[in-house]
């Protein structure tokens, strides 16, 4: 079984590491192209949709809250204030580093040298942990820990990072889908075609 860490926290940490790329090049093009870098943040693709900034702070937001709330990290808070392409680059390396201090025994209590079904076991157990979710102006969602990482907060880190790609792209920013995946190029690896044995000229 794989364990909510695994399913969440690496995932979340490659594709931040791909966020800082896409906004690397976001920033080049402004300068390269002498466009407006605020226009581009506070861009959206339709009115009613959010913009830039706000997509940059919900992946940071999404990331942070699973830390909090299923992986027990400290609360960090962030003002959401960020008007500049360092400013989010910065807010980037801050949510890096909180999902980086945890690790796979930080979901669930401390017990003493438990087996293989004992673990097993927990992490089952963990999965149907009650998280209670508190919104500003919908009221409070209840998740298991399983549908809160698997079915909302996985997702929902990509819904915000596909709409950042989106507007960026919109934009004309020269993003290609290898920059939304697998900027360190770790994902794809290429099978090399397999070298067949010359034949021997029948005599």
């Amino acid at each position: 079984m794989v364990s909510l860490y695994n399913a969440s926290i690496p995932m979340m940490l490659k594709y931040l590491g791909n966020l800082k790329v896409i906004l690397t090049k976001a920033e080049q093009h402004c300068i390269a192209k002498g466009l407006n870098q605020e226009e581009m943040i506070k861009f959206r693709l339709i009115e009613d949709m959010r913009s830039l900034d706000y997509q940059v702070q919900s992946i940071s937001n999404t990331s942070k809250f699973l830390a909090t709330r299923v992986f027990h990290a400290k609360d960090t808070y962030f003002p959401d204030d960020e008007t500049t392409f360092p400013q989010l680059q910065f807010r980037v390396d801050a949510t890096v580093a909180i999902l980086a201090a945890l690790t796979p025994e930080t979901s669930s209590s401390p017990s003493p040298s438990p087996s293989r079904e004992e673990e097993e076991e927990e992490e089952e157990e963990d999965g149907d942990r009650e998280i209670l979710m508190e919104t500003k102006s919908m009221g409070t969602f209840r998740f298991t820990a399983y549908s809160y990482v698997i079915q909302y907060a996985c997702p929902n880190f990509h819904f915000h990072l596909g709409s950042a790609y989106c507007i960026l792209r919109h934009l004309g920013v020269p993003l290609t889908a290898f920059d939304y995946l697998d900027t360190q190029r770790d994902l794809f690896v290429k099978v090399e075609e397999e070298k067949k044995p010359e034949e021997t000229p029948a005599s």
